[in-house]
């Protein structure tokens, strides 16, 4: 599925990482209309309630995203400044563009679902989201360059996003954030956490609270790449 969705992120013109790499499902509109992938072979060795929140959580974006309008956006100021202050180029300010897009529309998608009920499921695919792997404990290391750093960052706030309705609600969601990121220096990690509180005081649609995160990522966390 990762070689299909590629190809066609660069079919369409998706500037960043594509989401969904390296998941078992994921939703997108890139061409104007709802479309979820699943990937059955990965899918099958899962637990249950982790595949149901999986595609729980790719349905509640068709709902929520379903169209192009939620793939487009315009580059806050806050992200091309982000940029600059790294020495990096108008590429970069598009991955973090890309990611803390992700990051705001997995919010929204886990916020509807709890709302609705799916409780359980939604810590299951929060947990299997916001876990480092071996991979990204390991890009964590001195070589890597600010650019590679910032990038990381920004896609931790996947994980956030989708753990952040359940910290109101699952008195374990806090520890499984701070257990998550105790690979993070302690003030990165705190910080990680506020923006989990930035999502959660935000009002307004998909574009304001991109806003929002995107001046809170140059102001508060950019200081740690």
């Amino acid at each position: 599925m990762d070689a299909v969705l590629a190809e066609e992120a660069a079919a369409v013109g998706v500037r960043g990482p594509a989401s969904g790499l390296g998941f078992f499902a994921t939703h997108d509109a890139w061409r104007g209309t709802p479309r979820i992938m699943v990937c059955l072979e990965t899918m099958r060795g899962l637990p249950l309630l982790l595949r149901l929140g999986g595609l729980r959580h790719e349905a509640g974006h068709s709902v929520l995203h379903g169209s192009l309008e939620h793939y487009i956006f315009p580059l806050p100021g806050s992200l091309l400044e982000a940029s600059r202050r790294l020495g990096g180029s108008w590429e970069l300010a598009e991955a973090l563009l890309y990611l803390l897009s992700v990051a705001v529309k997995d919010y929204e998608v886990a916020r509807l679902l709890v709302h609705h009920g799916y409780v359980d499921c939604q810590l299951a695919y929060a947990e299997y989201v916001i876990k480092p792997s071996r991979e990204e404990l390991e890009a964590w290391g001195p070589p890597s360059t600010p650019g590679e750093r910032v990038l990381h960052i920004a896609s931790i706030l996947k994980g956030v996003g989708c753990l952040a309705p359940l910290l109101e609600v699952k008195p374990e969601a806090r520890g499984l954030m701070d257990s998550s990121l105790a690979y993070l220096p302690e003030g990165l990690r705190r910080r990680l956490g506020e923006t989990g509180e930035t999502l959660l005081s935000s009002e307004g649609d998909t574009l304001h609270r991109l806003q929002r995160v995107s001046d809170f990522f140059n102001e508060r966390l950019l200081e740690f790449c």
